[in-house]
Order: C-alpha cells, then structure tokens, then sequence
C-alpha cells in the first residue's frame, strides 16, 4: 500500500539514496542544499516521499517561490517566499521499482493539489535530462523567452539544455 509522507530531515537519507539512482552526478545535490528547501517551506507540506511496504521508492521537492525566484541548483541557502503565486517543483525522483506504479504521476498530482490548496496560480520546474516531453504530458509548457536575467542565471545552473517550465492553475 502506497504511503505518501511529508518529507522531514530524518528522511534525506532516503531522499539522498533515491537521488542517486536517477540522476547523472552533475545533478546530484548536497543534503545541506535539501535541508535550506526543506526549511524554506516549513510547516507548508509540500515535498513528499512515496513509500510502499516500508520501501522509500519516490520523492518530490517542492517550494513557494516569489515571482522571479528560483533556487540554484545545489543552493546551501534559499530564502522562504514572502509573497508566492508559485510552487516550484525542484525535484523529482522515481527509483525504477517506483516508475511501474506510476509514482511520478502520483507526487506530481499531489503537488499541483497543494499548491491550488495554497491558492497559488501556477507550479514551474527546470526539466532536466532530456525529461521537456515528460512534463509536457504531465501539463506544463515552456516559459517564454527571454527570461528575466536573474531567473537564467539560476537556470544556467542545472546546465545546457534545462529548460524552465510552467503549469498554470485553476482555483480548487
């Protein structure tokens, strides 16, 4: 049965180990970078650890951000949103047990839920890893260019190809 949890620091080991097995290192973050999301939000419940029959198999991190914002990868700090329409979707991670139980699609519904609940109006994410066409089926679209140069400053940081991506929300 599937167990979705909110994400404290007693699970970065967790959340570190499922990193691990679906990203190339130069995506691989620190769990100091984890832990300043994780603060970032305190209290909001809006990152997540699918866990089946005891086993850690999925996970996603998400944050309020104020416009413009969007944490660096591996950022050792990140600033709590003072006045957020946006919960960015930092990351993402389905171990290949969890993919056949389409936890992806599970933790991405719970996030678009949360942050309507919040009454946010959109959720954005950088796809990473040639995954554009997987968010594009999961409702999210390219955002226009140019971005604002402090936004593609921080989006250089997930390196060549990542792409900024938005969902727009409708009210719960």
């Amino acid at each position: 049965m599937l167990q979705l949890k909110v994400i404290g620091t007693a699970d970065l080991p967790a959340v570190l180990a499922l990193q691990a097995q679906c990203y190339g290192p130069e995506f691989l973050e620190s769990a100091e970078a984890f832990e300043a999301k994780l603060r970032a939000a305190r209290h909001l419940h809006c990152s997540y650890l699918a866990v089946v029959a005891g086993e850690p198999l999925a996970y996603v991190v998400s944050l309020p951000v104020d416009d413009g914002q969007l944490p660096a990868l591996d950022a050792p700090s990140v600033s709590p949103a003072r006045a957020p329409r946006t919960l960015y979707l930092h990351d993402l991670a389905v171990s290949p047990a969890g993919r056949t139980r389409r936890l992806g699609h599970q933790l991405v519904r719970q996030v678009v839920h949360r942050a309507q609940d919040m009454g946010l109006t959109q959720v954005a994410l950088v796809a990473v890893q040639g995954s554009r066409r997987y968010w594009e089926h999961q409702g999210f679209v390219a955002a226009p260019s140019p971005l604002a140069p402090v936004v593609a400053e921080k989006l250089a940081s997930f390196g060549p190809g990542a792409t900024l991506m938005r969902r727009a929300l409708t009210p719960a």
